[in-house]
């Protein structure tokens, strides 16, 4: 399972990678942690875990960046996961991988991110990165304006 956590660039240097990372998540004393730099938001991503599920999320980053929309949710479907990335302009809100092993528990986790950040759905396109499943598109065109696949 990949833990991690985003840094400011200006608070992040590699000697305290490991103490930034357990402030947030509990790190076995074997684990190796890793960082990707997020030049695109002057963030830091700090990892331990599955260096291509870091990979993808910090991609997930670069794509919500470059989409030419003021609300940007990009979408990633795992096995027994699924990963959010929400910015508003240039500004990024939210960062996070949750445990869903269905698809109907990755939509309320997709809800759930909106809420705090009052995003409307209904003027929001929802992202996707990699494949999904036509069942899952065909739900969420009922409650967001549009649903596309990077």
């Amino acid at each position: 399972m990949l833990k991690y956590t985003l840094v400011p660039e200006e608070f992040f240097s590699p000697d305290s990678a490991r103490e930034l990372l357990s402030q947030v998540v509990i790190l076995e004393k074997n684990e190796t942690v890793e960082s990707i730099e997020l030049p695109c938001y002057k963030a830091v991503l700090i990892y331990a875990g599955e260096e291509s599920h870091a990979r993808a999320v910090a991609t997930m980053a670069e794509a919500a960046k470059a989409l030419d929309r003021y609300n940007k949710l990009v979408v990633r479907l795992g096995e027994d996961m699924v990963d959010i990335v929400l910015a508003v302009g240039d500004k990024l809100l939210l960062c996070n991988s949750y445990p869903a092993p269905d698809p109907v528990t990755a939509q309320y986790f997709l809800f759930a991110a909106l809420r705090p950040f009052q995003i409307n759905p209904e003027v929001t396109t929802v992202n996707f990165c990699g494949d999904v499943p036509e069942s899952v598109k065909s739900d969420l065109f009922r409650h967001f304006a549009s649903v596309e696949v990077l």
